[in-house]
């Protein structure tokens, strides 16, 4: 056990890797930062423009740390509210944010963070011990937060002084330090996150929300009191929803937004090759599947299910939706996961065996099925298109209806579909927490197919306190066996983030968990 112990306490150390408090050389538990990754060349200090206007496809919904889960609701958390740690952008290491540093004790149970000196929230307030323990035991306390299953290791927290955080475990575990990079242990002013109104919630972020008009814009502005000033560059940043992509392709060729979220994949080829933009694309960890509500009748037999699956050809997808911007998946989870079993090879494109197994369901006559998509989407109907095609070979009548986000992710929500297209992005570098929402039904309903499998729940709940590296991965290796055979999700591909700018942007970082970052960006006035 003391030898999985210290094999425990040197990856952690190695994860912690990189300071925080502006890079400065961390003292303990890691070392000097190496600065993030850019992919654009930063514009000189001169003539940088006072504000940037960004264009996503929706809103945010919550900008609570402790209640936000999809991608839009992190990237907006990710903006203004900061935690003790972070995941380095390339998904490699865990830096320090407001820690400077950190210690692990030799039994893998008590974790001392030393904070940066003079930490203050956006509104010149200092950030107290009192505001520290708020935020966490908030992050920890089931009834305020949606992610306080995941850190049940916690046995407590205490704050010697204003500088200093000891986290006590239950048990040495293995994702602790990942986990804790997750946005609901962001730290925010006591008493701040009780309404519910982001007016209320006073950060310690590169930028705070200075106005927020639903639905049609979130308005960020520079923190004057951020402890590290290079991290935010331009003044104001104001986030636009322009939910149709042609309206907001429109937007972007006429002046009225720099930077283009959700880029049409249709109109890349176009865009790039217009001197006027840019077009840069970021790998992520964010899977896409073809999702099945399993209490479905049509879709209820698994043998069904693996038929879609061979009717499927992928590497169509990849090219006739995706531009080729996109990597094909064999399992559930992202191939730049250490937990992926490299053994499967996943569903290979097969009408007659698609065909087969049909009509060993009792389908040799043909099936009809409903795919539900969001309306304004170009991608998810050119998906739908190619499905359409693909599926009609193996006798598959496919019927497309749309609805807008809100409805469609409701209608998942209450099992009120057949098909849907669905994706899942790790939070931090261990990728267990996310895929926790499909191995463990209580969590997600199955990532809303209604699917749940003993096997696999029983290997999960193993996992979270499996020290041993080889084990836990084996535990894992099944858990993905167990899923690409039942096939309540279609693993398609991994894609990436493209985004279309102004020629004049620039500074764009990306995270592979939190997405798009405004740490540098700025434009040329």
């Amino acid at each position: 056990m003391k030898k999985l112990i210290a094999s425990l306490l040197a990856a952690a150390l190695l994860a912690a890797g990189l300071a925080g408090c502006g890079g400065a050389p961390a003292s303990s538990g890691g070392a000097a930062a190496s600065g993030a990754a850019s992919a654009s060349s930063g514009a000189a200090d001169a003539g940088i423009a006072q504000q940037i206007v960004v264009a996503r496809n929706k809103d945010a919904a919550l900008v609570d740390p402790t209640q936000t889960s999809n991608a839009t609701d992190l990237m907006t958390v990710a903006w203004n509210f900061e935690g003790l740690v972070f995941p380095a952008n390339d998904g490699t290491a865990i830096e320090g944010a407001l820690a400077e540093s950190w210690d692990v004790s030799e039994d893998g149970l008590t974790y001392t963070f030393h904070l940066c000196d003079g930490l203050k929230f956006y509104n010149g307030d200092a950030v107290t011990a009192e505001d520290i323990l708020y935020s966490l035991n908030r992050a920890i306390d089931p009834e305020k937060s949606i992610f306080a299953g995941f850190l049940t290791a916690i046995a407590g927290i205490e704050c010697p002084d204003d500088t200093t955080v000891v986290v006590t475990l239950k048990a040495p575990t293995p994702d602790f330090l990942s986990n804790f990079t997750m946005p609901c242990c962001a730290i925010v002013q006591k008493d701040s996150g009780e309404s519910g109104d982001y007016k209320d919630l006073v950060t310690c972020g590169p930028y705070y929300i200075a106005d927020w008009v639903k639905d049609q814009y979130m308005l960020f502005k520079k923190n004057p009191n951020y402890y590290d000033p290079s991290k935010a560059v331009t003044e104001e940043i104001k986030v636009t929803v322009v939910a149709d992509d042609s309206t907001r392709l429109m937007e972007f060729q006429n002046g009225d937004i720099d930077l283009m979220m959700s880029t049409p994949r249709n109109n890349l080829p176009q865009l790039s090759a217009d001197s006027n933009y840019k077009v840069e694309a970021f790998d992520t960890v964010t899977v896409n599947y073809i999702g099945f509500n399993v209490e479905a009748e049509a879709v209820s037999s698994k043998e069904v299910r693996q038929a879609l699956a061979y009717a499927t050809n992928v590497d169509d997808l990849i090219v006739g939706a995706n531009q080729g911007y996109a990597q094909r998946v064999t399992t559930f989870t992202d191939n730049l996961d250490v937990l992926r079993n490299t053994g499967l090879e996943g569903y290979t494109h097969d009408v007659e065996k698609a065909k087969s197994l049909l009509a060993d369901a009792g389908y040799a006559d043909g099936l009809t099925l409903t795919l539900s998509i969001t309306s304004g989407n170009t991608t998810e109907a050119q998906i739908a298109a190619i499905l359409k095609e693909q599926w009609a070979q193996a006798g598959v009548t496919l019927e497309v209806t749309q609805y807008d986000a809100a409805t469609l992710t409701a209608m998942k929500k209450n099992g009120e579909y057949q098909v849907g297209l669905t994706n899942l992005g790790r939070t931090g570098p261990d990728s267990a927490l996310a895929l926790s929402f499909i191995v463990y039904n209580p969590i997600t309903n199955g990532m809303y197919t209604g699917w749940q499998n003993d096997e696999c729940e029983s290997l999960y709940l193993a996992s979270c306190s499996e020290l041993d590296v080889e084990k836990r991965a084996e535990m894992w290796a099944r858990m993905q066996e167990i899923e690409l055979d039942e096939a309540p999700l279609i693993p398609t591909y991994v894609n990436q983030d493209v985004y279309a700018m102004h020629s004049n942007v620039s500074g764009v970082q990306y995270n592979l968990f939190l997405g798009i970052l405004p740490y540098t960006m700025q434009k040329t006035a």
